[in-house]
């Protein structure tokens, strides 16, 4: 069965440095995770060190406010629609002088899943998603952007998505095979559909899907709904319930800003296939 929770309900730890964090994924919320993911609220003037395992990634989004981050002399300034992503056995720290909040996905054992992880990954590496290309889904007006890709950052330990929903939009029904897929909603509200039956989601939730489990989601409402999702490792097997409603994304042209976006996106479908250029 699915895992499905909002932040409000999970405990708050409260960390040194003006830090409060709220874990929405480990081992012991949804069972055989491999997954940590935090929703973390820096307050001003705080912030905290980053220590990451050798055999480790992690993946942080700024959803408020900005940041500082990195290491001496290599620092990065980063606020909302900024995605960052720190490589095996990263040493740093995160600053914010006017506070923040942030989401991160930790794997401490990516190694397992892409051995090949640590080759030439020595440093941070930052993306602007509202630069990225804007893809739109050939079946209806979803619109999404890819925030983590072998591409990106030369690892298939995970791949990642913000995918947005305008009114009125269902997409197709489908499950994946071999891969931990969850999403998070960043705003607005619907349905999600686990096995065929419905559930209400919000701002807030987090949605856990185990193998085979059958969903997808509605936007029955008035505003958009936006959430982030990931699959780790990321190369995986997608299963359409009706095959000639396989989700297929073309390039726009454009990023969120409506300007040229950093680069180039092929017309491709969301089969968990590892694309060069995605």
């Amino acid at each position: 069965m699915s895992v499905i929770l909002n932040q409000d309900d999970v405990p708050t730890e409260v960390f040194s440095g003006g830090v409060r964090r709220q874990r929405l994924i480990d081992s012991n919320r949804v069972e055989n995770s491999v997954c940590l993911f935090d929703r973390l609220t820096v307050e001003p003037g705080g912030g905290l060190a980053f220590c990451i395992p050798r055999s480790g990634v992690a993946w942080v989004q700024i959803l408020q406010g900005k940041v500082t981050f990195g290491k001496k002399g290599q620092d990065h300034y980063l606020s909302a629609s900024n995605a960052a992503f720190l490589p095996p056995g990263f040493e740093g720290s995160l600053h914010s002088s006017s506070g923040a909040v942030l989401i991160v996905l930790s794997i401490p054992n990516a190694t397992r899943l892409d051995p090949l992880i640590s080759q030439g990954m020595c440093d941070v590496c930052c993306i602007d998603l509202d630069a990225e290309p804007v893809l739109e889904s050939e079946h209806d007006d979803r619109t999404r952007i890819y925030v983590a890709t072998r591409k990106l950052f030369g690892t298939t330990a995970l791949s990642g998505e913000l995918v947005v929903f305008p009114p009125g939009v269902t997409s197709s029904n489908h499950h994946h095979k071999g891969a931990e897929h969850f999403q998070y909603i960043l705003q607005g509200k619907g349905i999600v559909y686990l096995d065929e039956q419905p559930t209400r989601i919000r701002a807030g939730d987090l949605i856990y899907k185990y193998d085979l489990e059958r969903h997808y989601c509605e936007n029955d409402g008035d505003e958009e709904m936006a959430f982030v999702e990931f699959f780790v490792p990321g190369e995986f097997e997608t299963v359409w319930v009706n095959p000639e409603q396989r989700c297929a994304w073309s390039p726009t042209g454009k990023n969120t800003r409506g300007e040229a976006p950093t680069r180039n996106i092929a017309t491709h479908t969301s089969d968990g296939t590892v694309y060069d250029d995605v």
